[in-house]
């Protein structure tokens, strides 16, 4: 179950897309807490921080999947623990795989969503139908669908027009 929570900093889409995945009630002052943990942790990797954070306070596993094998082996050669990371094309298909199990944390570019600028953003994919995902943004606070094409847009300028790598964060959920 998603919470109903709008995001109160440019820069905590992905604290608030993990503290949801915990499934636990959280507030501003602990999506400020994720990202100052992030701050403090490494200058290394953005998302490091923040899942250490997630580890440490709640006790989950996490996997990290990545696009690209060498950003796979950078992010290997740095401190990443309790996380398990591999590399996996991050497509349509590969989403698919892992919705159908649980909800995922997907890294794209907010432009698809806003058409506004481009910038890099966490958004949860929650579930699909036919040819349309389900999502929550926390920038907005609120579930959209989003036809399949889009989507795989989102990932494709996000890779090639932001140069940014695409990812997937997987939460351990709740039995």
């Amino acid at each position: 179950m998603i919470k109903s929570y709008t995001q109160t900093t440019y820069e905590t889409c992905l604290a608030c897309c993990l503290l949801q995945a915990t499934q636990v009630n959280f507030d501003n002052k602990m999506e400020l807490a994720v990202i100052n943990h992030s701050l403090k942790y490494s200058k290394d990797d953005f998302v490091a921080g923040h899942l250490d954070f997630i580890h440490q306070k709640f006790d989950k596993r996490i996997t990290r999947i990545v696009d690209n094998k060498y950003f796979h082996n950078y992010l290997k050669s740095i401190k990443h623990p309790n996380v398990d990371i591999r590399v996996e094309k991050i497509d349509l298909k590969t989403i698919d795989k892992y919705i159908a199990t649980t909800p995922i944390i997907l890294y794209i570019d907010s432009y698809i969503l806003f058409k506004v600028n481009h910038y890099p953003h966490f958004i949860t994919v929650l579930s699909k139908k036919d040819d349309e995902y389900q999502i929550f943004d926390t920038w907005d606070g609120k579930i959209k669908n989003l036809k399949s094409v889009l989507l795989s847009k989102s990932i494709q300028s996000l890779r090639n027009h932001l140069k940014f790598c695409p990812q997937i964060i997987i939460i351990e959920r709740k039995k």
